[in-house]
């Protein structure tokens, strides 16, 4: 990951959750926790960019063992006094310091729209998991949104984050699916996260695809 990238999530790690929430829409993050919740036996697993550890509990419960890793050490020091027996390293998802074939499953959430290079990141993922393992992304999507809700959206977070990382891309779920299919995954089930009761909440596409080397 680029310096600016390390050094954007390092300044707004101490409000990283409650910025996150205002602008996904306070509901978007619990929801992907019900996903989550619906999954078992994700064996040896690896969360890429666990953030302030807001998933990691949840996927600790459904793993036999998980490594939580980011590139910020300022987001991982707030993982590590909420989440003491976890263990967490600090890491680049494009350029992983793991074996090939180590891991089960991967996990992203809310992380592949800021990787410098989104395609190298799910490449290098791929080389970590095992055979047929899996990979579950989450990632923020708001083409379902109107014109007008765009622009909420993209204020909400220049408000919050006070600037966007240059890095950042705007995914969908069509863009996604391209790319895990041009790297080598088979795309085992896919579909949008909304908040029906808010019209300007964004949706989360949650896709779940299947390593198929």
């Amino acid at each position: 990951m680029s310096e600016e990238n390390i050094k954007f999530w390092a300044e707004i790690s101490d409000k990283y959750d409650s910025a996150i929430d205002s602008i996904l829409g306070e509901k978007i993050r619990p929801k992907i926790l019900e996903k989550l919740n619906d999954e078992d036996n994700l064996g040896n697993l690896i969360e890429i960019g666990c953030g302030t550890g807001y998933f990691t509990k949840i996927l600790s419960t459904k793993s036999e063992n998980i490594i939580s890793t980011d590139i910020s050490e300022e987001m991982l020091n707030i993982a590590k006094e909420n989440l003491k027996e976890n263990e967490f390293l600090a890491m680049d998802c494009q350029n992983l310091k793991f074996n090939d074939g180590k891991f089960d499953t991967a996990f992203m959430g809310l992380v592949l729209l800021f990787a410098d290079d989104p395609q190298k990141a799910l490449k290098e993922i791929k080389r970590v998991l095992k055979p047929k393992g899996l990979l579950i992304i989450a990632d923020p999507d708001i083409s379902y949104l109107s014109t007008y809700g765009k622009l909420k959206f993209r204020i909400r977070a220049l408000i919050k984050y006070r600037r966007i990382p240059t890095t950042s891309h705007i995914l969908n779920q069509k863009k996604i699916l391209n790319m895990l299919d041009k790297t080598g995954f088979e795309i085992a089930k896919n579909e949008i996260i909304h908040d029906d009761s808010n019209p300007y909440s964004a949706s989360v596409t949650y896709i779940k695809a299947l390593n198929k080397k």
